[in-house]
């Protein structure tokens, strides 16, 4: 009798009522969860967002407005920078954060031919429980790093 009551009670939660909400997170707070998922990420993150980055046609020189002009071999360290030491992070939406960091004096890709120094990654920390804050490490394996893309 209390399995579907629990279940239904499980069910119609909102997933994201404990996660971490990022609009009220300090943004030193937002740095430090940055460095240490800089550090422990794992494969198969880097490997979806740099799937979403391709497929968004940031890699893509030819034709699109936004682009990437660094060799593609340097992204991923770029982009790990980025995360470990980022310049600015802003919240966006609920669980996002927007790591910004820029490399001067060199060109980190083009809008419309414009030359950018910055490059910019979005994390979505919403399977961060608020209460893990501090101490983020068995959650790092399931944040979602979204995509990256030159900025200014």
């Amino acid at each position: 009798m209390y399995k579907p009551l629990l279940f239904a009670t499980l069910f119609l939660a909102p997933f994201s009522l404990h996660a971490l909400d990022t609009r009220h997170t300090p943004a030193e707070d937002l740095r430090e969860l940055g460095r240490e998922l800089a550090a422990h990420a794992g494969a198969s993150q880097w490997q979806q967002m740099w799937q979403r980055v391709r497929q968004a046609g940031y890699l893509q020189a030819d034709g699109a407005p936004l682009h990437f002009s660094v060799p593609t071999a340097r992204l991923p360290e770029l982009a790990r920078q980025t995360l470990a030491q980022a310049d600015q992070v802003q919240a966006l939406q609920h669980t996002h954060a927007l790591y910004r960091r820029s490399f001067a004096g060199q060109v980190i890709g083009q809008r419309d031919g414009q030359p950018l120094h910055t490059l910019c990654l979005l994390v979505d920390w919403r399977t961060l429980p608020q209460s893990m804050r501090a101490t983020p490490q068995a959650y790092l394996s399931s944040a979602s790093l979204l995509t990256s893309y030159p900025c200014d």
